[in-house]
């Protein structure tokens, strides 16, 4: 089974690297939360995946409301 690197990113302002942390999990994390689009490496490619590209779930599920 291939390996992949997934990544989220996110731009905030903090007062250091571990409030920058602690915040963008906090948001990852809320299930109100439209972090739905990650990068996703490979060796062999990267890859943009929107599990919800309609923006239709704000909980992240990807499906209708």
């Amino acid at each position: 089974m291939p390996e992949y690197e997934v990544s989220w990113t996110i731009e905030l302002e903090a007062p250091g690297p571990v409030e920058a942390a602690r915040a963008a999990l906090a948001i990852h994390r809320n299930p109100a939360s439209w972090a739905t689009v990650f990068t996703v490496r490979s060796d062999t490619e990267d890859v943009t995946v929107d599990l919800d590209p309609e923006h239709t779930d704000p909980s992240g599920h990807g499906t209708r409301t």
